[in-house]
């Protein structure tokens, strides 16, 4: 019998066990089943059907006690899966082995422990079993019985003896960690009574993700990122397990310590939506700028437009003007919420006024946050970056906090089927817009290419937003790099085809309508 997680009715051997117990990072489980024989021996089979009083008959005629199934398994490993305490008493006084093992490397213990049976795991440490018998990835008992949430088991198994600093194999994780990671609160507290490191780490492993900074490969190389080295903290920071932390901070925990990629507890809580964790770590002194990963918790917090967490950051001191070093990988945990690498060097306005966020916009700028800042120029056209040969062709650079908020990011690295609603996205993108000026917003600032605000307003046809910055100053025929007006981009853009929602339609005023009320010039000379 190799006995999993999940309990089922196979009336000829059970067949699953969990790969390492929620593997942490994955919270995968992998089964393996093994055909049973035609017959099972007879004593097991009346432990199966927890026929008391056959078991007694077979254990009184002098059956083989251990007998087993093909896998491995015995009798005492069927009564124990059924938690059926009386046959285990019956089996323990006929001598059964306390420590045999299925082909997983599973005792009766390790079964008891996944049931979180504290009754039977006393019985069988009772009766000499091993506490530190492992299955074949490392998994021992007290791990499991950390995951399954039996506090009393955990205590039971510590004092026989078990170890609570052993690690599995496959991401070398401790029972401390599997506890706080399935928010076992009493579990956790017993393993830190009984010595267990809070600042262990989970196997360092390097992966080839995508990634840019400053003086990246080309688009199609990706870097070499090292990936894991969790502690127990950052675990619960990544499920926002507050009880767990206050637990772990109090024993000793480092509010700071980063994961391999340097990314900090309170950047992980915040990144993945934690914005109670993300403040108790504040008020325990954390680090507001930590910026190990590339991006600090403020960038985080303004991706998720988490007006709180946002507040709580600046209120200890949070650097508004921090530049976003790198993106995030595009392998990560928290997938739906992105930095592009499109962001580098950018502030955490310039990615408010991005993402659209106008109350975040205020907050940051009440702040200190200068709302004038520009993306730097750091990517460069895949030629030069490959050292071939050709021209260099700059591809981002100097954009302003108020063309990031006409040009928005809606999507926050997110996937959409089909494009937001083109109405409400002029809407939005008029608020950031009109929060931007009000914030003292340059209207004629002028990206890497001479595109200023209003050649983008035209040219992605947001006619309410032409008109308001028209009203507020903006010059009308004003010329890009390639001496094209916004009237001259809004005709152009009109005439090519719309890739719309399903159901929508251009209706109503259009850019080229109103930059010809306000008499903007036909030709550029």
């Amino acid at each position: 019998m190799e006995r999993g997680t999940v309990k089922t009715r196979d009336t000829s051997m059970l067949a699953s066990r969990v790969c390492s117990a929620m593997v942490l990072f994955a919270g995968v489980a992998l089964a393996a089943s093994v055909s049973a024989a035609a017959v099972d021996p007879p004593l097991i089979e009346a432990v199966k059907r927890q026929d008391a009083e056959a078991v007694k008959r077979l254990l009184g005629d002098g059956v083989e006690v251990d007998g087993r199934q093909p896998d491995g398994a015995t009798a005492l490993h069927w009564a124990v899966y059924r938690e059926d305490l009386e046959t285990v008493d019956l089996l323990l006084r006929a001598g059964a082995s306390v420590d045999a093992v299925n082909r997983l490397g599973a005792t009766p213990l390790w079964l008891a422990a996944g049931n979180g049976d504290a009754a039977a795991i006393a019985r069988l440490l009772a009766a000499g079993a091993n506490p530190n018998v492992a299955l074949v990835e490392g998994e021992t008992p007290v791990m499991t019985a950390a995951r399954s949430g039996t506090a009393e088991g955990v205590r039971l198994l510590v004092e026989a003896g078990a170890d609570v600093h052993a690690r599995e194999t496959s991401r070398e994780q401790t029972a401390l960690m599997w506890a706080v990671t399935q928010g076992q609160h009493q579990a956790v507290q017993v393993l830190l009574d009984a010595g267990a490191d809070v600042e262990a780490r989970s196997k360092v492993r390097p992966r080839l993700v995508y990634d840019v900074s400053s003086n990246a490969a080309v688009f199609d190389q990706g870097v070499i990122e090292n990936l894991g080295g969790f502690t127990p903290l950052l675990f619960a920071a990544r499920h926002g397990d507050v009880e767990s932390a206050r637990l772990l901070l109090a024993a000793g925990a480092d509010v700071d310590n980063p994961a391999a990629n340097g990314t900090s507890p309170l950047v992980v809580a915040t990144h993945s939506g934690h914005t109670a964790f993300a403040v108790l770590l504040l008020a325990e002194g954390a680090e507001p700028d930590a910026i190990g990963a590339g991006y600090t918790a403020l960038h985080a917090a303004v991706l998720r437009g988490d007006l709180t967490t946002v507040e709580a950051l600046l209120a200890r001191g949070a650097d508004p003007n921090i530049r976003l070093e790198k993106g995030t990988p595009l392998r990560r945990t928290s997938e739906d919420w992105a930095l592009r690498a499109s962001y580098v060097s950018a502030t955490p306005f310039w990615l408010a006024a991005s993402f659209r966020e106008p109350a975040i916009m205020r907050a940051l700028a009440a702040a200190g946050a200068d709302p004038t800042l520009t993306t730097t120029e750091v990517w460069r056209g895949v030629v030069e970056r490959a050292g071939g040969v050709g021209p260099a062709r700059v591809v981002g650079g100097f954009v302003t906090p108020l063309m990031a908020a006409l040009r928005g990011s809606s999507d926050r690295g997110r996937f959409f089927l089909f494009n937001p609603d083109r109405v409400v996205e002029e809407q939005h993108a008029l608020e950031a817009v009109m929060v931007a000026v009000e914030l003292g917003a340059d209207l004629e600032a002028a990206d890497y290419s001479g595109t200023a605000v209003l050649h983008d307003a035209a040219s992605r046809n947001l006619p309410s937003v032409v008109r308001f910055l028209a009203d507020r100053g903006a010059v009308l025929d004003v010329k890009n790099g390639r001496g094209r007006t916004p009237l001259q981009l809004a005709v152009a853009a009109s005439r090519r085809p719309r890739i719309v929602n399903v159901g929508t339609e251009w209706t109503g005023e259009t850019a080229v309508d109103v930059l010809r009320e306000l008499g903007a010039k036909e030709s550029s000379r």
